[in-house]
């Protein structure tokens, strides 16, 4: 194990929303932050849909943005649509919810965090925690390189020990073409917390040229569906 030279005052551990805004906030007040994700090119990745706020949600991103966060801020650089829910309703319960370009957004929230002062970036699995006398000293990763640093702060998501579900079948993965993270979560457990787990779910999307395909010819006109409705039927 090689042990980086320099001692930062944060680590963060984990790229997604929770771990930019984070690091991002820790940064701003001084402190020398490490950012560590498993790969420098899903930094703020969008796992499914591109939506930021919606209901609670969108309460939650206007507070971040009232305490200097960037969440928002890069949604308004990078969204294609905005809309108010519950508009109908009283003002308690309406949700600002926008629609961002998922590319656009994670290049942009990149870009915001390399200009961030006190802020170094690193690609790195992080495998186990390092613990002295019963504190938390850095960060050790599966490539063999130990961070030290005063604060450590957990922010790794659905990849602690991800396991995707498609249909019947499952295997390891924290999010469909990336590796989950395997060393972290028995870390934890041997350092005596009870690990839980999160559920998350993305429904299938089917292409609508593709729905009738294999039956109708080309163009489809109503007299095509006409007789599709008739055989179905029959």
């Amino acid at each position: 194990m090689w042990n980086f030279p320099e001692e930062f005052d944060v680590i963060v551990v984990g790229a997604g929303h929770a771990g930019c805004e984070a690091a991002h906030a820790a940064a701003r007040i001084g402190a020398k932050t490490l950012l560590l994700t498993m790969s420098l090119d899903t930094i703020a990745k969008m796992s499914c849909n591109p939506a930021v706020g919606g209901t609670a949600k969108g309460h939650i991103v206007r507070e971040i943005d009232a305490l200097g966060g960037v969440m928002a801020k890069v949604t308004d650089e990078t969204a294609i649509q905005f809309r108010m829910l519950n508009a109908s309703k009283g003002p308690a319960v309406w949700s600002p919810r926008a629609q961002a370009d998922k590319l656009a957004y994670q290049t942009a929230m990149k870009h915001r965090l390399e200009k961030t002062p006190n802020l170094f970036i690193k690609q790195g699995t992080t495998e186990s925690l390092i613990v002295e006398r019963g504190h938390v000293i850095g960060v050790a990763t599966l490539e063999g390189i130990s961070y030290s640093g005063k604060t450590v702060i957990l922010s790794s998501g659905t990849f602690m020990r991800g396991l995707l579900h498609i249909g019947e079948t499952q295997f390891a993965g924290g999010r469909a073409g990336d590796k989950p993270s395997v060393g972290l979560s028995a870390s934890l457990e041997a350092l005596g917390f009870s690990l839980g787990r999160l559920k998350t779910g993305t429904p299938p999307r089917i292409h609508r040229r593709t729905m009738f395909a294999p039956i109708l010819p080309r163009p489809i006109t109503p007299i095509c569906i006409l007789k599709l409705l008739a055989t179905i039927l029959w």
